[in-house]
């Protein structure tokens, strides 16, 4: 069943959500792959994972007003996520180099994105009634608690980044 005409932008709305998050699954197994330690692995693990319910969210949205996920949209996010990927190794894709800080505040930036789309989707309810199951206020305070988790990382990475050496050491005493 095609959703009808007065559904297209919805429909368009939720597909570059699902594109977007389809680039947020690479980039966060990325950052889990190049994470040294156990416990970042970890928390990387399960953010992925929770991406990954949030598009089974966005499928069923889609379906409910009779519209699927687009193949076009999602090939798109795959294929943006993959050159911003090249350019964040370019700027190196590690602890303490630029392209790891990038790739964090991006992450930061697509989880609030990610929020706001709740928050919308919960104030559209009304007139949705297909959605009234859905627990949208839930969904933005999960993404909230990600965006906040992964900010502390940013800013971690953000000290080791961008302070170079010099500045790392304890000022010198005045005589």
């Amino acid at each position: 069943m095609k959703p009808n005409v007065m559904d297209q932008e919805i429909e368009r709305y939720l597909n570059d959500h699902l594109a977007g998050s389809a680039g947020a699954v690479l980039l966060i197994q990325e950052l889990a792959d190049k994470s040294k330690n156990t416990t970042d692995r970890r928390f990387f693990g399960r953010l992925k994972a929770e991406v990954e319910n949030d598009r089974k969210v966005l499928e069923e949205l889609l379906t409910s007003i009779g519209a699927e996920p687009s193949s076009t949209l999602r090939l798109a996010g795959d294929v943006t996520a993959r050159f911003g990927l090249i350019k964040l190794m370019w700027e190196g894709f590690a602890p303490g180099k630029l392209g790891m800080f990038e790739a964090l505040e991006m992450l930061v930036l697509g989880i609030q994105g990610k929020r706001v789309l709740w928050r919308m989707l919960d104030d559209l309810i009304h007139w949705y009634p297909e959605w009234e199951e859905i627990d949208f206020e839930k969904l933005e305070n999960d993404a909230r608690r990600q965006r906040d988790e992964v900010e502390a990382y940013r800013q971690r990475e953000g000290r080791n980044t961008l302070v170079c050496e010099q500045r790392r050491k304890p000022p010198r005493s005045l005589p």
